[in-house]
Parts: C-alpha cells; structure tokens; sequence
C-alpha cells in the first residue's frame, strides 16, 4: 500500500518522488531525486528500523537510469518505474515476515 507520493520540483531539469510503503510487515520509503547532473541523481529505497531510523537497503545510481527521464516533468509519472524498481529490489532483500516486531502493532 502506497501511504505517500510526493513531488518536488527544483531547479531546472530537477525533480524528485518520494513515496512511502506499508509492504509485508515494513515501512519502506523510496526516494528519487532527478538531478540535472547524472551523477547528482540517485534512486534509494530504505527501511524504517525499530528505533524509528531509515536504512539504505537498496539504491541505483543516475547515470543508470538519467537518460530515460525528461528534464522537465509535470508530475513523477517518469521516476515511477525508477522507484519500482529500486522497491523491487529491496524486497527481494528484506527477510518475509520481518525480523523484528514494528512498534504499535
């Protein structure tokens, strides 16, 4: 379930999503920034901790996928597949049911 989908616009040919995930018994953030530099762009996907701290568990670097998005964009439907895709790979890392006990629940 997706709890929050953000967008930002910054400068020109800057961009960035972040949404936030309930998935399998985690709190997942994913955050794509879209620089107008590859190598200022990045795509990272983190777990909520037990002490209520993020995790990096998965992350793709801009120059890997930079070029397939526009400089400009009316909302984040071109960083989509880049968050699905960094999701996905941080699921199939994170260990089903979680090692631990979210708190509150």
């Amino acid at each position: 379930m997706i709890v929050d989908n953000v967008v930002h616009q910054g400068g020109p040919g800057c961009y960035e999503l972040t949404r936030v995930h309930h998935i399998d018994g985690y709190v997942l953030r994913v955050r794509v920034y879209r620089d107008s530099y590859a190598k200022q762009s990045m795509a990272v996907a983190e777990v909520l901790t037990p002490l209520f701290t993020w995790t990096i568990i998965a992350s793709s670097p801009g120059h890997s996928w930079h070029r397939t998005t526009p400089t400009t964009a009316l909302d984040a439907t071109p960083l989509i597949p880049v968050a699905d895709e960094v999701l996905q790979r941080a699921r199939r890392i994170l260990p089903v049911p979680p090692p631990f006990t979210t708190p509150g629940r």
